[in-house]
């Protein structure tokens, strides 16, 4: 149930990043250079979107 629009990475690039959440640096540095720019670009657009995505709940704090 993927949006449209939505990105498809590769198997490679998944591994990529499991690797690098995991601390696994062999395989992370034996990846090829194309999956470390996919997953940099992903990494990239999902922090982009939380950082310049307002936090709603905000209104609900007192304000001092």
């Amino acid at each position: 149930c993927r949006v449209p629009g939505s990105v498809v990475p590769s198997s490679e690039t998944l591994i990529l990043l499991g690797a690098l959440l995991t601390g696994d640096w062999a395989t992370a540095d034996a990846c090829e250079a194309r999956h470390a720019r996919e997953g940099s670009g992903l990494v990239s657009a999902y922090l982009s979107w939380h950082l310049e995505r307002g936090l709603r709940s905000l209104r609900y704090v007192e304000k001092r």
